[in-house]
């Protein structure tokens, strides 16, 4: 199946994220009910308006968009609370999972998305790749009349 953009496949509204905090709790671990409820807003926000503005109008059913903003939201969670790679006792230390400049993959969330994103536009935009829409209107036939010079 191909998915390719049209307005008339546009369905979400930017003011009403998809994903809720109970949802995003369910799957990312790094959060739990201590974190403020603003902060877990703001994940979930970020991830609605890049679900509304990459992934909206290509005809992907709400269910998979839902998902989709849901481990969104939790990569956007883990960006503020890095899971724990490795503990030291003695001498103190700490070791995060995660590397600078590998986008959606730098989290194991952003991986899934990327995965469930039947379009491949999410790991295009985390690849740094630009995705640009063009829309051509033509007034009348389309036919070119050809220029002589004389």
């Amino acid at each position: 199946m191909t998915y390719e953009y049209s307005e008339e496949n546009v369905v979400l509204d930017i003011a009403t994220p998809l994903v809720t905090s109970a949802s995003l709790l369910l799957v990312c671990k790094e959060i739990d009910n201590d974190t403020p409820e603003d902060e877990i807003t703001s994940f979930i926000n970020s991830a609605h308006v890049l679900v509304c503005n990459t992934l909206d109008g290509y005809g992907i059913s709400t269910a998979l968009i839902t998902e989709i903003e849901r481990y969104l939201s939790a990569h956007f969670a883990v960006l503020a609370y890095p899971s724990v790679q490795r503990e030291q006792i003695g001498p103190m230390s700490n070791s995060f999972f995660g590397k600078l400049g590998t986008g959606l993959e730098n989290t194991r969330y952003g991986q899934s998305a990327i995965a469930m994103d039947p379009t491949g536009i999410l790991k295009e935009f985390s690849d740094g790749k630009r995705r640009i829409r063009v829309r051509m209107t033509s007034l009348g036939s389309g036919i070119i009349a050809p220029v002589t010079s004389g």
